[in-house]
């Protein structure tokens, strides 16, 4: 089945003709022969038995494809002289039997008694290894397909003719968007969720769209030069791999003691190419590996930036190195765990200076942090995210039955330099993103970028970059679709609400995970590492303040002791190596118990505030915070008018919602009492407006202040277009929010618009 299909897509070009053909019948008869009989059939092997001249091309020659026969039969054939003249029925059955049953006891049993074999046929049969692999068809496909791919169809021709075809599904178009697609991914499915309001939101207003453009964060397609590297680069792995396969059967010939199957695997593969890549030495002690000894247990395959951190399973972070070395390093990069060791790390790093140019990527992740790795996986998460989001929202929006077209963001954001749009929104020439209406330019690029003008902008990348002038995209020049795009824009700017979604939902943790513990009359207390307790401090200040914080009296002098020590400066006295000890000066201080909090010093008080945590026995043995407000109950006073807000958690929320220990309830409270008025709730994200400077601004609730403000909370505001919620900041009492700035709530649909 599967050297049919090659031999269907080898094309020929005649020099007599001076065309491209394909095979006749009875060359395809001959081709079909040749499979059969040789493994390893090549090029070179199909002109000499078809008489064709040495210079002939084929189309598939240049490629990265590699010719397979049938190594299955080729294989049987060295044990069974008749296996030509046996029926095809028995030859499949017989095939059957070698691959499924596993067992060479039981195999060789079957071979002996039902097939009639002599003893030695039988053992020399089941000691056959087969190509491992899987087929993408099932038995039954590939026997419909077989008929058509015997005539020389392709084999997308051959599965129409089978009667598989390519149907599309027709799908059912509709008016608006129906529930997003359940995807495995929660960052996605919930952006898809929001596309659905938003996308919903504009019908209702506007009506179905005529047109819908994404923008999809991805590169431009590849240039020739690029595509010529990808198939050196493909042709480098093919030929890598193939030394791999034949270094590996060589060395199980030579020690059939080491019991390895005749075939490697993928692992096995990549075990190799990284030992030819390493000069054939363990990375992290130097010390050479024997071939015999590279698929043994001795060596592993590590993760240079741990899969665990990275996610990265990567050729390019993945080394050799014996087990032990593999221990040592455990779940930190390489710099983390051997740059402590000066001479063992500068061993490393000269090792790998000597590596091949193109490793360079994989060079320098052994110089990478797991600090640095946080930031950049987080990054890259980002991205990965936003391309998942950007191919699954084109599928979801055709459901719509209207146009739908891609750009490609650095096109966008070309574009916008180009109109002069970016300095709309602050004063620099760059785009600025701590302003969220930055989305609404890109919006307005993005819906101007036609196919038309994509297609013209693609085919001129390629042309420049093809070219040997030194010419870039930037250098091209493009008139806005009219010439007031700037100005129009500019003034709808000035209009837009930014619209942030409020978190109402019962969301999150209802208490802290971390607990801590309670000493009456002096209060909350909690364990630190010593040396992240003082990570921070950079002054004697500093020091001081952490010191005074220290519940053990006898530990606090010995620690600042140690300080003096060393000029209270906590980096050099806390740093790897360095060691505290106590009074004893044998038991090391690794940790310390510091104060949380001082403010209550009372359990009965304690126990309204936090979450106790009991053992077996019922005593409590911490205590979790309930430090994650759900929203702020404004009420007034009516005898004296005063204001105020009343803090209500996640665990009150949840309490009243599921009647956890009272009577079911709504979860905003608008009954406090006779002497009392609900005003409104605030949550986290709210549009409000307030007056600032004699004129009305919009504003989110960025926070919602503090448990232990206690009555008393601090809201804090940011304006609603500020991305990083620092730009505008207000904070200010419930009573001066109200009686100050005038503040109002306001709904606002996913669109902006005031509802």
């Amino acid at each position: 089945f599967r050297y049919l299909q090659d031999i269907n897509g080898i094309r020929y070009f005649d020099p007599k003709q001076e065309e491209e053909r394909a095979f006749s019948a009875d060359q395809r008869k001959e081709l079909i022969d040749l499979f059969e009989h040789d493994p390893v059939p090549s090029f070179a092997k199909i002109k000499k038995r078809l008489n064709l001249h040495k210079k002939t091309d084929f189309n598939l020659e240049n490629d990265t494809k590699k010719l397979k026969g049938n190594l299955t039969t080729c294989a049987i054939r060295t044990v069974l002289q008749d296996w030509d003249t046996m029926e095809a029925e028995r030859q499949y059955a017989l095939v059957e039997d070698l691959i499924t049953i596993k067992k060479k006891s039981v195999l060789k049993k079957r071979l002996f008694i039902h097939w009639g074999f002599d003893i030695e046929t039988a053992v020399h049969l089941c000691l056959l290894e087969f190509e491992p692999g899987h087929a993408n068809l099932s038995v039954k496909a590939i026997k419909r397909l077989l008929p058509f791919l015997e005539k020389g169809e392709l084999f997308s021709e051959a599965r129409v003719s089978a009667g598989y075809g390519y149907e599309i599904k027709a799908e059912e178009i509709k008016d608006r968007l129906g529930p997003s697609p359940d995807l495995p991914n929660p960052i996605v499915k919930k952006a898809l969720s929001e596309l659905k309001r938003l996308v919903n939101a504009l019908i209702t207003e506007y009506g179905k769209p005529d047109a819908i453009r994404i923008e999809m964060a991805r590169d431009l397609e590849m240039n020739t030069k690029r595509h010529q590297a990808y198939l050196k680069q493909q042709k480098t792995n093919t030929k890598a791999n193939d030394d791999a396969v034949n270094a590996y059967q060589v060395m199980v010939e030579k020690n059939p003691h080491l019991r390895l199957t005749k075939y490697p695997d993928r692992m096995d593969k990549i075990r190799y190419r990284l030992w030819k890549d390493q000069h054939e030495r363990c990375v992290y002690s130097g010390k050479t590996i024997k071939l015999s000894t590279l698929f043994s247990a001795k060596v592993d395959v590590d993760h240079i930036l741990p899969y665990s951190q990275s996610l990265d399973d990567s050729y390019m972070n993945k080394v050799i190195c014996y087990a032990g070395e593999n221990r040592k390093k455990g779940q930190s990069t390489p710099i983390d765990a051997f740059g402590g060791n000066t001479e063992k790390w500068e061993q490393i790093t000269q090792a790998i200076r000597r590596w091949d140019k193109k490793l360079m990527s994989k060079k320098n992740r052994f110089f990478t942090t797991e600090e640095e790795l946080q930031k950049r996986d987080f990054i890259n998460s980002q991205l990965n995210d936003t391309r998942y989001i950007s191919r699954e929202a084109m599928d979801y929006v055709k459901q719509l039955g209207v146009d739908v077209s891609v750009s490609k963001g650095h096109i966008t954001a070309w574009l916008r330099h180009q109109w002069g749009l970016n300095n709309l929104i602050g004063d620099s020439l760059e785009k600025d993103r701590s302003d969220h209406r930055h989305h609404a330019i890109d919006a307005v690029v993005i819906a101007c970028v036609n196919r038309s003008l994509y297609q013209k902008l693609v085919q001129k990348a390629k042309l420049l970059e093809a070219s040997q002038i030194g010419i870039h995209l930037k250098d091209l020049k493009i008139d806005a679709p009219w010439p007031e795009l700037r100005t129009t824009l500019q003034n709808k700017l000035k209009d837009v609400i930014v619209a942030h979604t409020p978190q109402r939902k019962l969301s999150g943790e209802l208490h802290n995970k971390t607990g801590s513990g309670f000493i009456e009359g002096q209060g909350s207390v909690y364990r630190k590492i010593l040396r992240d307790y003082f990570d921070k401090c950079k002054t004697e200040k500093d020091a001081d303040k952490k010191l005074k914080a220290i519940v053990d009296p006898v530990v606090r002098h010995v620690v600042e002791k140690h300080l003096a020590k060393y000029g209270f400066n906590a980096k050099i006295a806390f740093s790897e190596g360095v060691k505290v000890f106590h009074k004893n000066g044998k038991t090391q201080i690794k940790r310390i118990r510091v104060y949380q909090s001082m403010q209550i010093k009372k359990k009965s008080q304690l126990e309204k505030e936090k979450f106790p945590v009991r053992d077996k026995q019922g005593n409590i043995f911490k205590w979790l915070s309930y430090d994650n407000v759900h929203h702020i109950e404004v009420i007034k006073n009516q005898e004296n008018g005063g204001y105020q807000g009343i803090f209500v958690t996640m665990m009150e929320a949840a309490q009243r919602v599921r009647g956890i220990k009272i009577k079911k309830q709504p979860m905003i409270k608008k009954d406090h009492g006779d002497d009392f008025d609900f005003i409104f709730a605030l949550h986290k994200n709210d549009l409000v407006s307030i007056t600032l400077n004699a004129q009305r601004a919009f504003y989110r609730i960025k926070n919602l202040g503090q448990l232990s403000q206690g009555n008393n909370p601090r809201p804090t505001l940011a304006a609603h277009t500020s991305s990083d919620g620092k730009v505008g900041a207000v904070s200010d009492s419930i009573k001066n929010l109200i009686e100050k700035y005038e503040i109002k709530l306001h709904k606002i649909n996913a669109i902006g618009k005031l509802i």
